[in-house]
């Protein structure tokens, strides 16, 4: 199978998967984030109060955590080391090529951004909606029902005047667990065994199912759907998985980011 970049073709075999395993790869995710949820997390939530942050950190961990895992495991049953340069051409690990390939990204980047806020309407609209409105004890960051005025209001339970160990933790599991964890298991292992059969559509494909896994959290639908499509575009057409993982990064602790320094300045 040919695996092509916007900067330059690139020829090597891929194993194909078929529709009904691709289905199920995308499934089990959403299986196991959902008894996490509501299984595991929501007996240890006291009343009326949202979940408490050690208990969203673990659900990354655990949640994002096992997708990481189970997707370097494919890959080593595939016969591959767990080497970084075993595996560069077959994860896409490289940054796009060329000056037009950066081009696309950056448009792609600034495109992303603005259509995530534009859905935000979008998600508040779907949240009001039966079958689609989250638990009161939802935590506010992913909550369009909850007004968010800073990073006091995410995390309503941390200190967080000074704390950079908190904030240091909180973007290392994010980085390590969630960012790491989703695109190798997504775009690293899953899309370039689509092609075989969504053609060149794998990555709208990859970024659709990615956007249904999300089930335990759909009234996110919209802007999910949007990232989504960005992570799989640059790990698909772009053929770039660090890029992936930017756009990522970039719209999941971007802003939070920033909202956690200026708190921990005292200035938010």
């Amino acid at each position: 199978m040919a695996v092509r970049t916007l900067d330059a073709p690139k020829t090597y075999d891929v194993p194909q998967l078929r529709l009904g395993t691709i289905l199920l790869m995308f499934a089990w995710p959403a299986v196991w984030y959902t008894l996490l949820i509501y299984v595991l997390i929501q007996p240890l939530v006291r009343p009326a109060n949202a979940v408490a942050t050690w208990l969203q950190l673990l659900i990354i961990v655990l949640g994002s955590g096992m997708e990481g895992v189970v997707g370097l495991l494919l890959l080593r049953r595939e016969g591959y080391p767990l080497r970084l340069s075993a595996l560069r051409e077959r994860i896409r690990w490289q940054w796009p090529r060329g000056w037009k390939a950066w081009a696309v990204a950056l448009v792609v980047l600034v495109a992303g951004v603005a259509l995530s806020m534009a859905a935000g309407p979008l998600d508040q609209a779907l949240a009001r909606t039966p079958g689609f409105i989250p638990p009161a004890w939802w935590p506010a960051g992913s909550n369009p029902l909850v007004e968010v005025n800073g990073a006091a209001d995410v995390f309503p339970d941390i200190n967080l005047a000074g704390n950079w160990g908190f904030i240091l933790l909180y973007m290392a599991i994010g980085l390590v667990f969630n960012i790491f964890g989703e695109e190798i298991y997504y775009r690293g292992y899953l899309l370039p065994r689509m092609r075989g059969v969504f053609g060149a559509w794998d990555w709208v494909a990859n970024g659709v199912l990615f956007t249904l896994k999300h089930v335990y959290q759909r009234w996110l639908y919209p802007a999910i759907f949007v990232g989504g499509v960005a992570f799989a575009f640059a790990a698909g057409p772009l053929g770039s998985l660090p890029l992936a993982m930017l756009y990522h990064w970039v719209g999941n602790f971007l802003f939070q980011l920033i909202f956690l320094v200026q708190a921990a300045l005292g200035i938010g």
